[in-house]
């Protein structure tokens, strides 16, 4: 019994060893959002604050179905919709109850084409955004003067540059 029991044990310890699978952690960038950098629209090279700013986008449930960022920034980052080749976001800023201003709203509309990306098992795919062209809609009062591609045709692949200028 003993001799059959000896080499029972070492072929489940060699199995237990061997199956186990390595751990995976996805260390790859994800989908890059959109970043936009504010400008002043009256000297352009210098970047303008906007404090209290509503973000709002057609077509994507949760996290910016209607986000105030409360703090004063001068670029932000909006996620794309990755099921549609277009997105709407609406960018409204308060208006001040003192002076009797309401708040302004302004909408742009990004059509682009995607590509989808195998990053590995752990992470799965990573959409990248090509061909990118985005117009402001507009209206009888736009706070947005106008928007600016930093780079022509605009491709939104990573999230290390801004992409897009807005100067108000």
């Amino acid at each position: 019994m003993r001799k059959f029991l000896k080499p029972v044990l070492l072929g489940l310890l060699f199995i237990l060893l061997f199956s186990c699978e390595r751990d995976e952690i996805c260390l790859e960038d994800i989908t890059p959002k959109l970043i936009i950098r504010f400008h002043n629209a009256k000297i352009p090279d210098e970047v303008k604050s906007v404090l209290n700013l509503k973000v709002e986008i057609e077509g994507i449930d949760g996290e910016y179905t209607n986000e105030t960022i409360k703090v004063l920034t001068d670029s932000i980052s909006i996620p794309l919709v990755v099921t549609e080749n277009n997105t709407r976001f609406i960018l409204t800023i308060p208006g001040d109850d003192s002076a009797g201003t309401e708040d302004n709203t302004d909408t742009i509309s990004l059509v682009y084409t995607q590509q989808d990306i195998f990053i590995s098992r752990s992470c799965g795919y990573k959409t990248i955004f090509n061909n990118v062209e985005g117009a402001l809609v507009t209206d009888d009062d736009n706070w947005i003067k106008a928007i600016e591609a930093q780079v022509d045709p605009l491709e939104i692949i990573d999230e290390n540059s801004a992409h897009v200028k807005i100067y108000h």
